[in-house]
């Protein structure tokens, strides 16, 4: 890439040099003072990604501003089918307004202050301190041609929710403190004005209109994280734009029902690393056996069973989002009850992650929940509710631990209760399933997460059995236990496939036979 060469070094034989190279052609003048050298990158590229170098030559004393100094980058319009245009810098600086026009950027200059305390001097240059930024984007605009030289209200307001969400309120109370004692120095008492009724109202200190779905939840008490909202928004975009899907629930005699109850609980335990033999789980949810080394393990595995088998009769599409949230508190108080250290049935107090995923702030985690029930209400079909309860639930992670779980269960009520079959997930899908949420919550991407799950629902529906025997042996003739996804997938149960049970594991013979040998033994099953 080329670079810059500037004179007026305070070297003359330096400007001396730069001059002769030029005449002989091998540097080109781009304004007064200012040079390049040849390169295959094109001009407009160079002088853009070299803004704030010519910011610092052609401005003394100025200070990248207003929207500039909001952004941290000149504006360019980047609308979906419009070709990309000149970059704009607005610069506040002691002397007559000027606009500098250079190729593939303009220099916007007002008339106004220069460097004050709080401003970031770089490469010759400054930019506008966090204070600074917020009072100059207050300032109306008026713009002719180009972009508004300012963010306005309704981006400020935005910026101040995203500062309250990382830094907490009394980082709110600091900002108005200090753009207080800064105003005058910048001639911004009237923006101070605005900004100090923006924050009182964010913080719930007096009552006033504010711009944006985030500071009216803010103010109402109910933040909400606007990353996580956009995500779900887009899986409902996606599941409105798709034919509903109608796979009925075979499980309908309570046989079938315990059946599937019981597969679905051992199945999610098992993802969530609870694992046990399917014939462990067997006596712990059909004879009470709880094993003496792990008994918080096996009530996991029976309290989902138990939720799974009686999953209420009301939707959350018929009941208001405090309610919504009052159970599954109630829901995760009965799944973790074994477990006192994961606070069961209150929301998290620390924020939680896992791997690059970092889930929604505790502090954002009701009203998020609160602004994602009114986005579920938009959906009318039972499939699609059922998906989206369960992301939202993944994608807020409201809970220490359990979230997994408790989105599972959410999900299957919506399903089971409009007639549709439940989505078991089993441990052969396990990796697949995990990598579908991941492209919705890292890359916002909902198509795989839509479509792995109603791949499993075709295959959970087809592995429904009048019996817990018949759901085990089901399941396996689907490849369901398998743990080595390098020798099985998932696929729909042939009842011609010979099934055989090594190390507690029921699985197709081929499968065993493609990993290492074992001595291998009839499938026997509990109940």
């Amino acid at each position: 890439m080329a670079d810059l060469i500037f004179t007026a070094t305070g070297d003359e034989a330096v400007d001396r040099k730069v001059r002769r190279d030029h005449e002989a052609g091998k540097l080109t003048r781009i304004a007064s003072g200012i040079y390049l050298e040849p390169s295959s990158e094109p001009v407009e590229d160079t002088l853009r990604r070299n803004w704030f170098k010519i910011v610092g030559k052609v401005v003394s004393g100025g200070v990248a501003t207003d929207r500039t100094g909001m952004d941290g980058q000149p504006w360019r319009d980047r609308s979906i089918g419009v070709p990309a245009g000149d970059a704009f810098v607005f610069v506040s600086a002691p002397r007559t307004r000027d606009i500098i026009s250079l190729p593939g950027l303009v220099i916007n200059i007002r008339e106004g202050v220069g460097p004050v305390e709080g401003d970031i001097p770089y490469l010759g240059a400054w930019l506008a301190g966090p204070i600074r930024k917020l009072l100059d984007n207050l300032n109306p605009s008026r713009a002719r041609n180009g972009p508004s030289r300012t963010v306005g209200q309704l981006e400020v307001e935005t910026r101040l929710d995203s500062l309250c969400v990382t830094h907490g309120e009394d980082h709110l109370n600091e900002i108005r403190d200090k753009a207080r004692a800064l105003a005058p120095l910048i001639d911004r008492e009237k923006e101070f004005a605005v900004l100090n009724g923006m924050i009182a109202t964010l913080l719930r200190t007096r009552e006033a209109r504010t711009l944006t779905p985030r500071g009216r939840a803010r103010a109402q008490g109910h933040p909400f994280d606007p990353a996580c909202i956009e995500r779900l928004a887009g899986l409902v975009h996606c599941l409105r734009s798709r034919a509903p899907v109608t796979v009925l629930d075979a499980d309908t005699t309570p046989e079938r029902k315990a059946a599937g109850a019981f597969v679905e609980a051992y199945f999610s335990n098992f993802i969530e690393g609870t694992e046990f033999s399917i014939a462990e789980a067997v006596e712990i949810v059909f004879e009470g056996k709880m094993p003496e080394a792990r008994p918080q393990d096996g009530h996991d595995v029976l309290a989902a069973y138990q939720q799974l088998v009686d999953l209420g009769a009301r939707s959350a599409s018929v009941i208001d989002a405090d309610a919504f949230i009052e159970e599954i508190q109630e829901r995760h108080r009965r799944l973790m009850a074994a477990r006192p250290s994961v606070r069961p049935g209150a929301f998290k107090t620390k924020p939680n992650q896992a791997g690059d995923t970092t889930f929604v702030d505790p502090g954002l985690v009701r009203g998020t929940l609160r602004e994602g029930m009114a986005l579920f209400r938009s959906l009318s079909d039972p499939f699609s509710r059922g998906l989206f309860v369960h992301f939202l639930l993944s994608d807020v992670h409201p809970f220490d631990d359990g979230n997994g779980r408790l989105g599972r269960i959410m999900m299957t009520k919506e399903l089971v209760g409009a007639g549709l079959s439940r989505i078991v997930i089993p441990t052969v899908y396990r990796g697949d399933y995990l990598d579908a949420l991941r492209a919705l919550s890292r890359r916002g991407e909902p198509l795989i997460f839509v479509r792995s799950l109603e791949f499993c629902q075709r295959v959970s529906a087809a592995c429904s059995a009048a019996s817990v025997d018949g759901a085990i042996e089901a399941w396996a003739r689907a490849y369901g236990f398998c743990e080595d996804g390098r020798h099985a997938r998932l696929t729909m149960p042939d009842p011609a496939t010979p099934i055989e049970m090594r190390r507690g594991i029921p699985a197709p013979a081929d499968y065993w036979a493609s990993t290492n040998p074992d001595t291998s033994r009839p499938l026997r099953v509990g109940r």
